[in-house]
């Protein structure tokens, strides 16, 4: 169960804060018309969200499983 709880909140946290990302991009990067700097901007998100995804979950199996 407590698995199931982590794959969940790390679904979640990736899912929001990808979004977030995205947010920043539109409000911050929308007169920049260089197509590479948001495939680099998309990269950084991905690896940050993907990072903070991973360690939420983590987190969350070290408080509770143990």
């Amino acid at each position: 169960m407590i698995y199931i709880l982590s794959a969940v909140i790390f679904f979640f946290t990736f899912i929001f804060s990808y979004k977030f990302f995205i947010y920043l991009k539109n409000k911050y990067l929308i007169s920049i018309k260089d197509e590479n700097l948001y495939m680099a901007f998309g990269f950084i998100a991905l690896i940050l969200t993907s990072v903070f995804s991973i360690s939420s979950s983590a987190t969350f199996l070290y408080i509770f499983n143990s």
